[in-house]
């Protein structure tokens, strides 16, 4: 839902500062291998490093954290001392946060929370919250946007970013409550060991 919305929101501002077609592919093509780049650094440098000492339950509930904090000064550009519509830089950062995050620390999450599960919750658990959760919740998006579009006229950006902090508060609250259940590091290796004796 989140990353469809910042999806629109980065590429109606590309659209309005960059309008000649080739310079804006150049300019998106350079930006995704930014978010590729960095997402590898994260993935393969930074969290393996930091996941030591940190609890998944903490990450899960930072990700939302952050991406209202950066909705916000979407929404509210005033805070950040910008007057009138967010720039540029602003929507590409907050969209390039989100997509590193996806790409790197929710993947890394994800298989956390699945190791110590039981074989059928593991995989078959795994392909439902797959299909359903994130499939399902980025159509929903869209289907949301088209039908506000339809019924309302185009929306501008700052439209854009009143929705975006939204949903950026709705998996905040979500993701708080959801965490509570994501076992400790402790709990996660006894359940592995257990798991492993019992196969």
């Amino acid at each position: 839902g989140l990353s469809t919305m910042l999806n629109v929101c980065c590429i109606t501002k590309v659209s309005e500062v960059i309008p000649d077609d080739k310079e804006r592919a150049g300019w998106m093509g350079k930006f995704f291998a930014t978010i590729n780049v960095l997402s590898c650094v994260l993935q393969f440098g930074i969290l393996p490093a930091t996941s030591s000492f940190t609890e998944p339950s903490m990450l899960w509930k930072g990700m939302p954290l952050v991406m209202l904090g950066m909705t916000c000064f979407l929404a509210f550009p005033r805070i950040s001392g910008v007057s009138g519509e967010p720039t540029l830089r602003l929507v590409a950062t907050t969209f390039l946060v989100m997509k590193t995050m996806e790409f790197s620390v929710r993947r890394m999450l994800d298989e956390m929370v699945y190791v110590p599960l039981d074989y059928e919750s593991r995989y078959l658990g795994k392909e439902v919250i797959g299909v359903l959760g994130y499939r399902f919740g980025k159509s929903a998006a869209s289907l949301a946007l088209s039908a506000l579009t339809s019924s309302f006229g185009t929306m501008g950006l700052r439209e854009l970013s009143y929705f975006s902090t939204g949903a950026a508060g709705l998996w905040l609250a979500t993701a708080w409550k959801l965490s509570n259940l994501v076992p400790t590091r402790a709990e996660a290796e006894i359940n592995y060991a257990k798991m492993k004796k019992g196969g």
